[in-house]
């Protein structure tokens, strides 16, 4: 299911190689699967780019590819939608968005919430289009509440 789909796009053109390794971004991250550092690497980030998280910041293809053993550490499923986006570059290569994100907690409580990302984009017009740079910005405070309500007992 695609991640995009209802997406807002900004007037200034995001070409279509860009828009789905958006999607195919955000896939790789909400599926729990044993590749998924791999597959950031090979198809997602340049081999300098910067991935900040909510699981911290990862620089580099070593780092990055290390980022994703603890993601399901306490999620049991996580789907993120692109809402709407904004282009800070006449060529789309800088771009701001607005998301909705959803988690089911290994305790079965929901956690939704929305979140703002800003993704820098490298060959932006070309196929082999990449992400230099990637922040995500959300509201912590429903997933304490609930880890407080609900403690998690592995």
């Amino acid at each position: 299911m695609s991640h995009i789909a209802s997406t807002i796009w900004p007037a200034t053109p995001v070409p279509e190689h860009a828009r789905m390794l958006i999607n195919n971004f955000l896939d790789i991250l909400d599926h729990n699967t044993e590749d998924a550092g791999e597959k950031l690497v090979k198809y997602i980030f340049t081999a300098d780019a910067e991935f900040h998280s909510s699981g911290g910041v990862a620089r580099g293809h070593k780092e990055i590819r290390a980022s994703r053993t603890a993601a399901w550490k306490i999620v049991k499923y996580r789907r993120h939608d692109v809402v709407k986006v904004y282009s800070a570059t006449d060529d789309a290569s800088d771009l701001m968005w607005i998301g909705d994100a959803v988690l089911i907690l290994k305790n079965d409580k929901e956690v939704k919430g929305a979140f703002l990302a800003r993704i820098v984009l490298e060959d932006v017009n070309s196929k082999d289009v990449r992400i230099k740079y990637f922040q995500v910005w959300g509201d912590s405070g429903p997933m304490m509440k609930v880890l407080q309500e609900h403690p998690i007992t592995e």
